[in-house]
């Protein structure tokens, strides 16, 4: 059960999903009717000078809503009252999508949420002397930018086949509000 007593400003909510594929794209075109081909089509969304499909806005957004249903277990402790996000950055096939909402303020039984949804792109990873050992799409498809290395968003680790290189960026920041019942 979800009170308003057993939660905490800074605690956080936390959901990571990995299974942005064309597949995927192509299911959420023809369920939601957004069929527009910068979503399934590659040569399409690179003539719109996109270097390759993109996620829907919406099927983003979604796993926002999903987080706080699931977190009121879908009406059973409370209901959403507001999501308002601002869509800043792609999501792209093979993305990392982490969606986090942390807890900025409680009024009453209304828990009001700051919303980060984070994008992880790895782009390759090389070996000790700076050879390739395996490229990712964003390596191939060159969607990293000078400035995303300007911003500091691209960094490195070490992982167990060599040093991987990704980037890290908030797509999505916003707010939301949710109503418990007790």
């Amino acid at each position: 059960m979800v009170k308003v007593s057993d939660l905490k400003v800074g605690q956080v909510l936390k959901n990571e999903f990995e299974g942005i594929t064309r597949d995927l794209l192509k299911q959420y075109a023809k369920a939601s009717g957004d069929t527009n081909p910068i979503h399934t089509n590659d040569v399409v969304a690179e003539r719109a000078g996109l270097k390759g499909v993109i996620a829907h806005g919406l099927l983003s957004f979604g796993f926002i809503s999903k987080l706080l249903e699931d977190f009121l277990e879908h009406g059973k402790f409370g209901i959403l009252i507001d999501i308002s996000v601002q869509m800043r950055g792609m999501v792209r096939v093979s993305d990392l999508l982490i969606t986090e909402a942390t807890i900025k303020k409680i009024e009453g039984k209304r828990v009001h949420f700051d919303v980060n949804q984070t994008t992880i792109t790895n782009v390759d990873i090389k070996d000790k002397d700076g050879n390739i050992i395996k490229q990712f799409e964003a390596g191939e498809r060159d969607y990293i930018s000078e400035q995303d290395i300007e911003r500091g968003l691209v960094k490195t680790k070490e992982v167990p086949e060599g040093i991987l290189t990704y980037r890290e960026r908030i797509a999505t920041p916003g707010e939301a509000i949710i109503e418990l019942f007790e």
